[in-house]
């Protein structure tokens, strides 16, 4: 399929290797880009070059470009990096990690998308669906991509692929037996020009589908249901709501399942989902129809779901101290993820906010603080972060008139943790803390997963601290 193909690949990130190597193995002759020049590129570089890979570090764009057949952008490479501008310019065909991966691997596949909650979902989904006789390997933008799951898996295992709007918007014929789109809201505006694309974008995980796939999709999320209007495939919405007996839904105190599947049939208590909140309820309902849709028993997916432990830095119980209950969210990247997790609590909590704004509207977050302020769920809110001053201001103009907003700003995350514990200790137990961004992390973290393990340090030592008291 590529032999004797002329490839550049643009970004030496886990993508962006597993695909060089691929290509190199089916007899493409691969050059691959990276504008950094760090020591860890060097290693990278060092490893493929001895396979054969031709590697250029520091390097925006190759000098002859005009050579190359295919372009193979990693997922965090945007659509306005020189190299690509150019690609596109020169009529070269543009593919995907997941695309090049699709193409050199046939196992089934179900692909999970949405702004947010995709992780989650991909995992909880990989663990319903695992059995001895057929595996089901979490991958793709979950941290392992596609192609590096090539020669190493066998033809029966299933993959249930974390498919993020990078990744989306360079396919061909990426066609999953089953797609499951979540959420569909602004983000990664920082990449994408405006919401048009960024939507675009997620809605092609359905463009290929035929009348034997299936789509899963938040029936109450305007967008998603726009984007499987647009499908060929079995449609199954999910919802809080009863919508007829059509999909998956919550009623009673249950999560029910209806058609195509069964005309109605109760499949477990919402109290046995260990995920908490609304979008925690979301989430296994989006892996429930996923799981349905491959033919899991609902005995084997109630046992698997109530099982289910959680993922790190998502809605993460940290610890208690002095009776409130800490929860690490910093994931949360953007005010969509923010608002799903202030409203999984209804006792006063204290939210911890800020990072480096993406070019997101918070104006709907923030009319959701005002509306829990007003319900008397939220203590208060702590601010940190290069976009402190503008949610600051947000905040004081949309609670001007009516119930103020407690809010203080912190220099570090160690002032806002202990702002956050002497606020919450001032409310009735059990108060909450929530450490949920809403914002990225790029202004004092290297990235998400690194400021939620500074917070979850930061809590534990604060509770060491407390406990001599």
């Amino acid at each position: 399929m590529f032999e004797g193909t002329n490839v550049l690949v643009i970004g030496l990130g886990l993508s962006g290797v597993a695909a060089s190597r691929v290509l190199l193995k089916r007899g493409a002759r691969v050059v691959a880009i990276d504008r950094n020049d760090t020591d860890i590129l060097r290693a990278k570089a060092a490893e493929i070059s001895a396979e054969g890979v031709t590697v250029l570090l520091g390097v925006e764009t190759p000098e002859s470009m005009k050579e190359f057949d295919l372009v193979v952008p990693s997922p965090g490479v945007p659509p306005f990096a020189p190299a690509l501008v150019l690609a596109r310019r020169l009529g070269l065909r543009v593919i995907s990690e997941l695309e090049l991966g699709w193409k050199i691997i046939s196992n089934p596949v179900v692909a999970v998308t949405g702004t947010n909650g995709k992780t989650t979902t991909t995992k909880l989904i990989s663990e319903i669906l695992s059995k001895k006789e057929r595996p089901a390997v979490a991958c793709g933008n979950i941290g392992t991509p596609l192609c590096d799951l090539n020669g190493k898996i066998s033809d029966r295992e299933l993959l249930v692929v974390e498919a993020s709007s990078f990744q989306l918007q360079n396919i061909e014929d990426f066609k999953p037996d089953v797609a499951v789109v979540l959420n569909v809201a602004s983000d990664h505006l920082d990449w994408h020009k405006d919401f048009a694309e960024y939507f675009n974008a997620k809605a092609r995980i359905v463009e290929n589908q035929g009348v034997e796939n299936y789509v899963i999709y938040n029936a109450s999320d305007k967008h998603c249901s726009d984007l499987a209007s647009k499908a060929r495939s079995k449609k199954v919405p999910f919802s809080l709501d009863p919508i007829g007996n059509d999909g998956i839904w919550s009623e009673q105190g249950w999560l029910f399942a209806g058609l195509p599947f069964f005309r109605r049939k109760k499949i477990m208590p919402l109290e046995e989902i260990p995920l908490p909140g609304v979008h925690g309820v979301m989430n296994t309902m989006a892996a429930v129809g996923a799981a349905l849709a491959i033919g899991e028993s609902v005995r084997s997916i109630r046992d698997k779901v109530s099982s289910f432990t959680g993922l790190e830095h998502r809605m993460e119980y940290v610890t208690t101290i002095s009776g409130v209950v800490f929860y690490n969210d910093s994931k949360a990247t953007n005010p969509h993820a923010t608002i799903h997790a202030v409203r999984s609590f209804k006792t006063p909590m204290v939210v911890i906010l800020g990072g480096r704004n993406k070019g997101l509207d918070f104006s709907e977050l923030v009319g959701e603080l005002v509306r829990v302020n007003d319900a008397g769920i939220l203590a208060g809110v702590v601010l940190m972060g290069e976009c402190a001053a503008e949610l600051e201001e947000s905040l004081q103009k949309s609670s001007a008139g009516g119930k103020p907003v407690w809010i203080s700003r912190a220099k570090d995350l160690e002032e806002a943790v202990l702002k956050s514990l002497k606020k919450a200790l001032e409310v009735p137990k059990p108060g909450v803390v929530l450490f949920s961004p809403a914002a990225a992390s790029f202004d004092m973290f290297k990235d998400y997963k690194d400021r939620g393990l500074k917070f979850k340090e930061t809590v534990f030592a604060l509770g060491r601290r407390f406990s001599k008291q």
